[in-house]
């Protein structure tokens, strides 16, 4: 099988960590409103990847996160937090939306034959694993804090566009009328770990935490949720996000890309 490794850009041959062994992570919804066919298409190319591993004999360990908190409208962290907004659009609680639309999202997946993956993992059952990496990464000097908000802090990665092959210099921001600038980021491609200074006063979800009460930021969530539901058989962990997939004469190809999440490893 052939699949486009974005990390070197070119199509390579797969070949699993452990013979025969596949650990699979893949982002799953976020659950505010029903999904539409285009977000639809997503899950069924991930479907055709795994089936595709399963049938040449893999076996498969397949884990996807549910998005039921952190989620803003704007993934710079600006914007309207999503869930809310579908709480406050149906006059529910945020657990009551979640709970509605993460059923509602496995009846379309069920209708069009789509499996259900081994793990589904909601993000608010992951909130002591989020503080924990979130704690080692303030400890090895990935993250720092400002305005009461935690950030990753991208300048410690020499490669940090390494998969997207973009421009640092080319990256405007606060364009768009609905983003805002966010002064405390030391880099504008930093983003937030942990919130405890959210602009939305009727947030209805949040913990405790080393640095205040508040609730994980959106970008913490797959790279925690793969490292803790994958049965790795290394120390390192490797999260791969299916982005095409075809087949042609009889050859599987797609896109991944491979995100390590070696910095928070103990």
């Amino acid at each position: 099988m052939i699949l486009y490794n974005s990390l070197g850009q070119t199509k390579q041959e797969f070949v699993p960590f452990s013979d025969k062994i596949v650990n699979m992570y893949t982002c799953g919804p976020t659950v505010y409103h029903y999904a539409h066919i285009g977000n639809l298409r997503t899950y069924i190319m991930e479907d055709v990847l795994e089936k595709y591993l399963r049938f040449s004999g893999y076996n498969v360990n397949r884990v996807m996160n549910i998005t039921d908190v952190g989620h803003l409208s704007s993934d710079a962290d600006t914007g309207e937090d999503k869930m809310l907004s579908g709480a406050k659009r149906e006059h529910k609680t945020v657990l009551e939306i979640a709970k509605f639309y993460t059923d509602a999202f496995f009846e379309d997946c069920d209708k069009l034959n789509i499996k259900r993956p081994d793990v589904v993992e909601p993000a608010t059952n992951c909130i002591d694993d989020f503080i924990d990496m979130v704690t080692v990464l303030l400890e090895k000097g990935y993250a720092y804090i400002a305005g009461g908000n935690v950030y990753f802090d991208t300048s410690r990665l020499d490669t940090y566009y390494v998969f997207g092959n973009m421009n640092e210099d080319d990256l405007a921001v606060g364009v768009r009328d609905s983003v805002e600038e966010d002064v405390n980021k030391r880099n504008k491609t930093d983003f937030v770990l942990w919130f405890t200074k959210s602009k939305f006063d009727s947030q209805e979800l949040k913990w405790e935490s080393p640095w205040g009460l508040g609730y994980p930021g959106w970008h913490i969530e797959c790279s925690c949720i793969s490292k803790t539901t994958t049965r790795s058989p290394t120390t390192q962990t490797r999260s791969l996000r299916v982005r095409r997939i075809s087949v042609t004469n009889g050859a599987t190809t797609g896109s991944m890309c491979s995100t390590s999440t070696t910095p928070a490893a103990r």
